[in-house]
């Protein structure tokens, strides 16, 4: 009778080896995932503080015409306060 060679399919390093990749894997890919969503985040920041600028000028713009409508409105009341008075 022959000896049949002992086959080892891989042993505790290998497996060891095997998992700590997998593990390296996993995380390699979790920390590009987070990468691109900070990416993403910070694009999106970005774009809300065009948005907010652009607001900040029209609201300025606005206030400054009620601004105007007010002191031309008041002008006007005063002078009909005073055109009432002297006819009195």
């Amino acid at each position: 009778m022959t000896k049949e060679p002992k086959i080892v399919k891989g042993g505790f390093r290998a497996t060891l080896a095997l998992f700590i990749s997998i593990i390296a894997l996993i995380l390699s890919f979790l920390a590009y995932s987070s990468t691109a969503k900070e990416e993403d985040l910070t694009a999106r920041i970005m774009a809300l503080q065009g948005t907010i600028e652009v607001m900040k000028q029209e609201t300025s713009k606005k206030l400054e015409m009620l601004r105007n409508e007010t002191a031309v409105t008041l002008d006007k009341l005063s002078k009909r306060l005073k055109i009432e008075q002297e006819n009195q």
